[in-house]
């Protein structure tokens, strides 16, 4: 009875120690976890001053012709796809005291590759980006108030509409407190002129506070996007005595994570569905062209380097 008593204090002992190490573990990683999702909070973009964080922008843009037969229509392609790569640091200039944020968008490297029909070509005029910066000013919701430095793109690139494609990837935050479930309404409108012409572009966008998410050591929010675009084009200076007439509109979808303790975009991915129709002087007979669009854009941080920095003043 003695050994058999022993041995149950000494199971009794062991039992004792791994319950105790295994609440020790259930503690230390609560306690290295040590972070919970709140139930609502404030979305605001509020950067500390002078970081930066390098981005990879993918774009495809195919367009399909439809209805047309090509011998009516020679030069119009009845199919292409665009691609495009932008590698781009993002940098915090300042932070103002009313929390108005300066920043510095920079483009290393760019490839755009357009499929006309089978047929591949680099589009050599992408070379120019390089090195070109775009400073913009936005408020603490992320609405964009001011921008300098588009004036030094040249036409192509003007039309690429590069600033556009950021903002877009980009929420805007309401001015309330939100939990998981809330959504919100933002509408954007634009006009710029491109090749002799007035583009006007509304854009309405649903998000929504779909969850949360851990990546790495971010605690990001989870914010689906619903889009609706439209857009008109008018000639408003003829080139080559040519006039065009442009509608477009479609609708779009995407996801973004936002790292909110540090402020800054993770990532973003947006889906559009577009369908146009062109009207032009060009053709002798006056007859639209439509056509359909389908628009991938993804954004994140860039993988393989150190993605997130402070820079020394």
């Amino acid at each position: 009875m003695r050994l058999h008593s022993g041995l149950c204090i000494v199971v009794s002992k062991k039992s004792a120690v791994l319950i105790l190490i295994i609440a020790f573990l259930a503690f230390g990683l609560t306690l290295l976890e040590g972070r919970k999702f709140p139930e609502s909070l404030r979305l605001v973009y509020q950067p500390q001053a002078h970081t930066s964080t390098i981005y990879k922008m993918e774009v495809k843009a195919c367009t399909k012709l439809i209805g047309m037969e090509k011998e009516i229509y020679p030069t119009v392609p009845q199919e292409s796809i665009t691609s495009g790569k932008f590698i781009f640091s993002h940098k915090i200039l300042d932070v103002t005291p009313e929390g108005k944020i300066q920043e510095e968008l920079t483009y290393t490297d760019v490839q755009l590759e357009m499929e006309i029909e089978g047929r591949k070509q680099k589009l050599s005029f992408a070379d120019k980006l390089k090195g070109k910066s775009i400073l913009m000013e936005i408020d603490r919701d992320g609405r964009v108030i001011s921008t300098k430095g588009l004036e030094e793109f040249s036409e192509e690139l003007k039309d690429l509409n590069i600033q556009n494609m950021y903002v877009q990837l980009r929420p805007i935050f309401p001015d309330r407190e939100l939990k998981v479930g809330d959504s919100w309404d933002n509408r954007t409108e634009s006009a710029i002129p491109i090749g002799g012409m007035l583009i006007r572009t509304k854009v309405e966008e649903k998000y929504t506070l779909s969850g949360f998410e851990e990546r790495g050591d971010n605690l990001c929010v989870v914010i689906g996007v619903n889009l609706e675009i439209y857009t008109i084009g008018r000639t408003v200076k003829k080139e080559r005595e040519v006039d065009i007439d442009i509608d477009m509109e479609g609708k779009g979808e995407g996801e973004i994570l936002y790292a909110f303790e540090e402020s800054r975009l993770f990532s973003s991915r947006i889906e559009l569905d577009l369908t146009s129709r062109i009207r032009s002087s060009a053709y002798r007979e006056v007859q639209e062209i439509e056509m359909k669009h389908r628009i991938e854009m993804l954004l994140e941080e860039k993988k393989g380097s150190e993605s997130f920095f402070v820079i020394e003043e």
